[in-house]
């Protein structure tokens, strides 16, 4: 193994951004959902309660906190983050597949790209690029 840090990947940078700005959307969402949470026209129109928005609210800022770290992992290198993500994307491509077998196919174009989303995103971060970057870091 090299002693001389491996620069991130641009391919794992792209990831890294897309959840941050995954992040910050839920954050943003989450505290839109709980300032509006009283509004009669927008309880009326979606049919919920106040106290289910406000749930709703917080666990979306609770996901997006949870993106945010996930990405800073992934951006820095990190071992954790990198399992962590690649664990969620193949539970995504699993659901995929049970998408193209189920709803009678209404589903089949979305089980197809999710199924080539969640390979891309395995491949970016366990290709030989990555697998330097990421060794390198936890050294």
């Amino acid at each position: 193994m090299s002693t001389t840090a491996i620069g991130r990947p641009i391919s794992v940078s792209f990831i890294a951004i897309i959840g941050f700005i995954e992040g910050i959307i839920a954050i943003a969402a989450g505290l839109g959902l709980i300032v509006e949470r009283n509004d009669a026209n927008l309880l009326e129109h979606i049919n919920r309660s106040s106290s289910t928005l406000t749930t709703y609210g917080v666990a979306s800022i609770i996901w997006g906190a949870l993106a945010l770290l996930v990405a800073y992992g992934l951006w820095h290198g990190a071992g954790w983050a990198r399992i962590l993500v690649a664990i969620l994307q193949v539970l995504a491509l699993f659901g995929g597949i049970l998408l193209l077998f189920s709803w009678d196919g209404h589903y089949l174009w979305q089980g197809i790209w999710q199924i080539i989303v969640s390979l891309i995103v395995l491949w970016i971060l366990f290709n030989p690029r990555a697998d330097e970057f990421f060794q390198g870091r936890a050294a």
